[in-house]
């Protein structure tokens, strides 16, 4: 298994380029979520929504210089062979089983959110079992081409969202700057619970965790993780702003959708319902965070247990099918989505300060610098 791994790591034609890293990290921040987190933060902090959306975006730069910094001390190493040179082999093993049931935890909150949206605007008739199949067999697909399809499918996903987005200028002809004052009306704890409940959003930048190994140029990699760190926060910041001057207080309160019912007034000369197309082409920046998602977890799965990748894709995209299909209801769907916003803010933004920590205590394995 190990000369399988640092031979699948070592050929050069597996590499990708710094500069979409970029891409990767932006659009691995950017899924469903920006479709309707505004109506979370809002209950927390009203009005001062978006100083917590910006509190969320400093976080995620800080966690992800201590994700490069424990990163640049191993050579080629992803976390979960930085889990084993640490840990050691069961140790690491648990650690890794945590984060592979994260990582599909995220990947199924990202299918039955987006199959929710589908149902709930276009085809409420269609069962759910067959969007999950349709949706997972495409994902098997993406995910066996690779981790430079990847690549590829996040660039082309960045372009999708910022032209999207750009369309929200339509709601702007309707901003009521009053709507945004008093401003910092809550204080810096109330604030902070607002920025924890945007972490679901705006994680995801975890990714440079595995595709580490792939980079080229890895010394460059920090400028362009945070680049993607910096756009993700400037859209959501710009989204949160827009949503706040568009809609009243009990309005939001009450949208699920606040970014597309903004779309729905959005029309062209030869298109009215803009939505539509804004949904369907919102299928390959879903798509695309699926396939990281999945392709994350099948290289666990792989390394914990030697279970060939493809195989291990498809057992674990069988498991995310049945799971799927018992998400049935708005509640039940809110339950995992904040079970594992809950977690994920913990595994993200605390555990690699703590694992930073220990690397410097013990320096086990670690490049010496």
């Amino acid at each position: 298994m190990s000369m399988s791994r640092s031979t699948f790591r070592r050929n050069t034609h597996m590499a990708i380029s710094v500069s979409l890293a970029l891409f990767m990290v932006h659009s691995n921040q950017v899924g469903i979520g920006i479709a309707g987190v505004q109506r979370f933060i809002y209950d927390r902090v009203q009005q001062d929504a978006w100083i917590s959306v910006i509190i969320a975006g400093i976080m995620t730069h800080i966690a992800a210089w201590f994700m490069l910094k424990i990163l640049a001390k191993y050579k080629d190493m992803d976390l979960y062979d930085i889990h084993q040179t640490v840990f050691g082999k069961w140790p690491a093993r648990v650690l890794n089983f945590i984060f592979i049931v994260y990582i599909m935890g995220s990947a199924l909150t990202i299918l039955r959110g987006y199959i929710e949206i589908i149902q709930s605007w276009m085809f409420p008739g269609v069962p759910s079992w067959i969007l999950n199949a349709s949706l997972l067999c495409l994902a098997i697909y993406g995910v066996t081409g690779g981790i430079r399809v990847l690549a590829g499918i996040s660039f082309f996903s960045v372009g999708l969202t910022v032209w999207q987005l750009l369309l929200l200028v339509y709601p702007m002809q309707y901003a009521d700057f009053h709507l945004l004052q008093p401003v910092f009306h809550h204080d810096l704890v109330e604030l902070m619970d607002g920025a924890k409940k945007m972490s679901f959003s705006i994680i995801g930048f975890e990714i440079i965790l595995f595709i580490y190994p792939f980079v080229k140029e890895k010394e460059m990699l920090p400028r362009y993780v945070h680049g993607g760190l910096f756009m993700t926060t400037f859209l959501y910041v710009a989204v949160m702003l827009v949503t706040l001057l568009y809609f009243q207080g009990e309005q939001l309160q009450h949208l699920i959708w606040a970014t597309l019912m903004m779309m729905k007034i959005v029309e062209f000369p030869f298109l009215e319902r803009f939505e539509f197309v804004s949904i369907s082409l919102w299928m390959l920046i879903m798509l695309d965070n699926l396939l990281m998602n999945l392709w994350v977890a099948m290289r666990g799965v792989h390394h914990i247990s030697g279970v060939k990748e493809r195989m291990a894709l498809i057992g674990i995209v069988g498991v995310m099918f049945f799971a799927s299909n018992f998400l049935e209801t708005r509640q039940s769907i809110n339950l995992i989505t904040d079970i594992f916003g809950a977690v994920g803010f913990y595994i993200i933004f605390i555990y690699p300060i703590v694992l930073y920590v220990v690397i410097r205590l013990f320096r086990k394995g670690a490049v010496r610098t």
